[in-house]
């Protein structure tokens, strides 16, 4: 079972990853494992996003209004 992460430990990984692959001093079959564990780390991004979307969008159910994330003030 994968490790629980948090979204901010999540995306500094995911980061991380992305500068090693675009640096090109990987071999490539080391490559495409890093390639592939930061999709595996983006799928849970999108997973805990949802997750998150779904508990703010109760709670404006249960408020007095609802949340408008375009709305600048």
């Amino acid at each position: 079972m994968p490790e629980k992460i948090t979204f901010e430990q999540g995306m500094q990984e995911l980061e991380t990853l992305v500068h090693t692959l675009e640096s090109g001093q990987l071999p490539l079959d080391d490559s495409f494992k890093a390639y592939e564990k930061a999709i595996a780390i983006r799928d849970n991004l999108n997973a805990l996003l949802d997750e998150s979307d779904k508990r703010i969008r109760v709670l404006t159910q249960n408020g007095e209004k609802t949340l408008d994330v375009t709305e600048e003030e």
